[in-house]
């Protein structure tokens, strides 16, 4: 078969087999489990008659066109990281036709517009980081590091998030209004399901690459993360 590299404009030939194996081998490093039969219609039916019940934070004349009349599972596409020893692949969902899609990008933005983070250690773009560090002064006795997160949205701890979530929104918002978002939400990211080859699977923890929702749920835990650790690091030792 013949398909594309991760990053750069690569093309990258291999047998058909082992680009299945290596797929299979990351199903298997993070807890994949396959479920006999398609959820779409289920959950399909579960969002309209969530968004039948959030009245505050949804005009009901929109409820209609948040979800698809012609629901399909989300799709795998897996990407070859021909730059890492190996060659494993990189996970991309498409969420398009999913049950939740139309509906994770609508509550991404309510959950935007009530949703007040401290951005305490978050950087607009590579631009401003690249300003903060010139006017930034270093000792020979400091180090700057960096890090990355294996696999961040397979990682992300749902029931913590969505309690971090809750508390941030009760802070400025009713607690009906809270109530709702919280319940949709909770709905959204346990639709975190694809097809791969005619198989679905479907994952316990994390959140769905591929989602509207998704990258907002990250930053919720992170910012939390980071505000416990870097906040610990930086206080002063007695």
């Amino acid at each position: 078969m013949i398909t594309r590299a991760d990053k750069g404009k690569t093309t990258v030939i291999i047998y058909t087999q082992d680009h299945t194996n290596k797929v299979h081998t990351y199903h298997s490093e993070n807890n994949f489990h396959t479920i006999p039969n398609d959820p779409t219609n289920i959950y399909h039916h579960t969002i309209q008659k969530a968004l039948q019940q959030c009245d505050t934070i949804i005009n009901k004349r929109q409820i209609k066109h948040l979800t698809h009349k012609n629901p399909s599972p989300p799709t795998l596409n897996a990407l070859l990281k021909s730059h890492k020893p190996n060659i494993p692949i990189r996970s991309v969902i498409d969420n398009r036709n999913a049950p939740a899609y139309k509906t994770a990008k609508k509550l991404n933005t309510i959950l935007n517009n009530h949703l007040q983070l401290d951005n305490e250690h978050v950087t607009i773009n590579s631009n401003t980081l690249t300003n903060e560090l010139i006017n930034l002064k270093i000792n020979n006795k400091q180090r700057f590091l960096t890090f990355d997160v294996k696999d961040l949205y397979f990682n992300i701890p749902i029931r913590e998030t969505i309690d971090i979530t809750r508390n941030q929104l009760l802070k400025n918002n009713y607690r009906q209004t809270t109530n709702q978002i919280i319940a949709l939400l909770e709905i959204i990211l346990g639709q975190n399901y694809f097809s791969f080859q005619g198989q679905i699977y479907q994952l316990d923890k994390g959140v769905a690459m591929g989602s509207p929702i998704s990258g907002t749920i990250a930053e919720t835990f992170l910012q939390q993360l980071e505000k416990i650790h870097i906040n610990i690091s930086q206080a002063p030792k007695h």
